[in-house]
């Protein structure tokens, strides 16, 4: 997705500092399909954010001149992602279904094409499932790190002390190893893989349909650079917030095992459904378009549930009444709980 919003003509970066677009001029050329830049484009970054504060001098003093500078350096930051990603290969240790996923969010948003990924695996059956996505398959965890600088240890959380300790050999700090084994702290994980920088990350399983609601923390020698590029992998299958290693646990709570919970409460939606005379497809269909509906409300509104919710509730209408069977029952209750037995169970775990 980068590397495809940046005006062809800034593949010589000299023209930045000289050309003199309007924003509007800008949005047209970033929005303009035939002016994308090819992924093999090159820069000199230093050079680009160097014009950039001689554009901000020259041209900022008016609202306009602003929004140009504003564009410019959007410009800037969006090349630099770019030439980052251009020298990404990323190795899959394990190739589960997560790990497909996250495969296929990001050939699909352009972020890392197939042809620079690798999985390595027991199971020949997953290999087979990564060799038709057009990625390619490694005999061995070592041949992996050999052609990956980003390892990601999709395993079960079991046998991840050993995948890592047996690969330790061949990892040095040029290797970010990014871990979605659940439960497993970033102590431990160095320990395992020596010099490598740690990222540990909580995705959930909505990662198959691009939805994955995730945290993400950063292990003691992880940069800036490594965060941003964590946050741009897995943004292309959903969302991902950085927090503290010990809020992870939370993260679990809420968002990992929070699917659950949802599927869940649609099954109950559709279930009341049928009792009330629908079929069940019909019943099914609703009750889960309704939770998506009221998901992106959420999310698009920026509004607090708390106010959506008085939206759809009329003085003594059927709303209010549901809602009051609810709250005799200890609906909300439930799921605080629900999350906090989650989150107490995830710190368990991550002591053994």
């Amino acid at each position: 997705m980068f590397c495809h919003v940046l005006p062809s003509f800034c593949c010589d970066w000299r023209h930045v500092g000289s050309l003199e677009l309007s924003s509007l001029a800008w949005f047209k050329i970033l929005e303009d399909g035939n002016h994308m830049c090819s992924r093999s484009c090159t820069c000199s970054f230093g050079f680009l954010v160097m014009k950039f504060f001689q554009l901000h001098t020259r041209h900022c003093r008016s609202s306009e001149g602003l929004r140009t500078c504003q564009i410019r350096f959007a410009c800037v930051a969006v090349a630099m992602a770019a030439d980052m990603l251009a020298n990404t290969r990323v190795g899959f240790i394990g190739a589960g279904q997560m790990a497909e996923a996250i495969a296929r969010g990001l050939d699909k948003a352009g972020v890392v094409p197939a042809n620079k990924m690798c999985a390595s695996d027991v199971n020949v059956g997953r290999m087979k499932v990564f060799e038709s996505l057009g990625t390619s398959v490694c005999s061995s965890n070592t041949k992996l790190a050999e052609t990956s600088n980003v390892l990601i240890l999709a395993v079960k959380p079991q046998v991840a002390e050993k995948v890592v300790t047996d690969m330790k050999p061949s990892l040095s700090k040029d290797h970010l190893l990014v871990s979605i084994a659940a439960g497993i702290p970033i102590s431990k994980l160095q320990d395992w893989a020596g010099e490598a920088r740690i990222v540990r990350v909580m995705p959930n399983v909505a990662c198959m349909v691009g939805e994955t609601a995730a945290g993400m923390s950063l292990g003691k020698t992880a940069t800036p650079a490594d965060s941003d590029l964590v946050t741009t992998m897995f943004e292309s299958v959903g969302k991902i917030h950085v927090v503290d290693e010990k809020l992870l646990n939370a993260v679990t709570g809420v968002s990992g095992s929070g699917p659950a919970y949802i599927f869940m409460a649609i099954e109950a939606l559709a279930d009341g459904g049928v009792a009330a005379g629908l079929t069940r497809d019909v019943a099914m269909s609703l009750a889960a378009q309704t939770v998506l509906g009221s998901a992106k409300m959420v999310l698009e509104t920026k509004k607090h549930p708390g106010e959506l919710k008085d939206m759809v509730t009329s003085p003594a209408g059927t709303t209010i009444a549901g809602i009051r069977e609810l709250e005799d029952r200890g609906f909300r209750s439930a799921l605080i709980n629900a999350v906090v037995a989650g989150a107490k169970r995830g710190e368990e775990m991550s002591k053994y």
